[in-house]
């Protein structure tokens, strides 16, 4: 096998490009040559390009899945029911609405995609929240970088005395608690007494 068919063997991607973590332990035996010795060679060949990879340095033990598909990547096709009914709320965090002159995004609260919210026979009003075109563009910058990093975005930095509301900051299989995954959410939970 060439190292191409071995990373896809090891991974096992789904027809999404979705894979499960495999971790560096795991590249013994038939998988020896995939052990990184100078970055992730393996994922230079051009049949895995094809593939979204996520790191996870989060433990001393590093660890990879692919996520999607770089180049044809699924749509993001939202409900015309649930669009309608998002982008015409308030914006989460300004309370802004699209009729005061603001473009109102829907936008997907889960920064990673899941399938459930992607495929528009499953997805549901609660999978999305109203945020600024701006502040839209803010979260997927934060998003991606928990995707490199499993950094998960820490509040604080926006003036909140607390970085997340469940879990820590580092992402350990889920968006909960964070800010920005349901900003109305977070705010509620601060004022709880």
């Amino acid at each position: 096998m060439n190292r191409t068919e071995l990373v896809i063997k090891l991974f096992n991607p789904n027809e999404c490009g979705i894979s499960r973590w495999v971790s560096k332990d795991e590249c013994v035996g038939e998988f020896e040559s995939l052990y990184p010795t100078n970055g992730n060679m393996w994922y230079r060949n051009r049949g895995v390009k094809k593939y979204k990879l996520e790191t996870d340095y989060s433990n001393s033990n590093i660890r990879w899945r692919f996520n999607g598909l770089a180049n044809n990547e699924i749509p993001r096709t939202i409900k015309p029911e649930i669009w309608d009914d998002i982008r015409n709320k308030p914006c989460v965090v300004t309370g802004l609405k699209f009729t005061n002159g603001h473009k109102i995004e829907v936008d997907h609260k889960d920064g990673r995609y899941p399938q459930d919210v992607l495929n528009i026979e499953t997805q549901k009003n609660e999978d999305f929240q109203p945020l600024l075109e701006s502040l839209n563009k803010q979260k997927r910058s934060d998003c991606g970088k928990c995707k490199k990093t499993s950094a998960r975005f820490d509040a604080i930095k926006k003036g909140f005395n607390v970085a997340v509301t469940e879990g820590t900051l580092n992402y350990e299989g889920t968006c909960v608690g964070c800010y920005w995954f349901d900003v109305a959410d977070f705010i509620s939970k601060l004022n709880i007494k």
